[in-house]
């Protein structure tokens, strides 16, 4: 039985998150593996391509030589052992498991901040101060989006939470308290 891409992904980026933890190299590998994604991105076939056993052994070599010689070190061994054991449609996958393990190791959390006009930078730092002490992260990076339903406040969306400080809501609130 084979095993599914996020069971696949979450072994080998636990293992190399592992590995470069021992070495101090995170920080540097975390660089090359956002741009290793990027090509994966860019190039949305690429991995099923290096797994399809119909395509010739030469082309799949060929297709996989710029990315070995574009990576070194630790990163090039798992491009070359990824690639060896036909995992490399899950190369994004193993990439984006590994920056969880990243931003969870550097206490970095990501928000979508909703509010009913637009925010100084003043006033997104605020924010972003509030909730990281607010979550014990050392560092938030937030998404601003304006939705002028929610009449004014706040509404944070993080990691499946969601903090409402919309008037909207507290007018839905305030009228399901008088209806009852």
């Amino acid at each position: 039985m084979s095993l599914d891409k996020v069971t696949v992904a979450k072994r080998y980026s636990k293992a190399l998150f592992e590995l470069l933890a021992s070495n101090d190299q995170l920080d540097a590998a975390y660089g090359d593996l956002k741009q290793l994604r990027k090509v994966f991105l860019d190039n949305p076939q690429l991995g099923s391509a290096l797994t399809d056993s119909s395509l010739a052994l030469a082309k799949r070599e060929a297709l996989v030589k710029p990315l070995l010689d574009s990576t070194e070190g630790t990163i090039h061994n798992l491009v070359q052992m990824v690639y060896d054991y036909d995992r490399m449609d899950a190369m994004v996958e193993i990439i984006d498991q590994f920056e969880q393990l990243y931003d969870e190791h550097n206490q970095t959390v990501y928000a979508d901040v909703t509010t009913a006009v637009a925010l100084d930078d003043a006033q997104l730092d605020a924010i972003k101060s509030g909730y990281a002490k607010r979550v014990g992260a050392k560092q938030v990076i937030l998404t601003s989006k304006v939705d002028t339903s929610i009449i004014g406040g706040v509404i944070i969306r993080s990691a499946g939470t969601i903090l409402d400080g919309s008037i909207k809501t507290k007018i839905h609130r305030l009228r399901q308290t008088l209806l009852v």
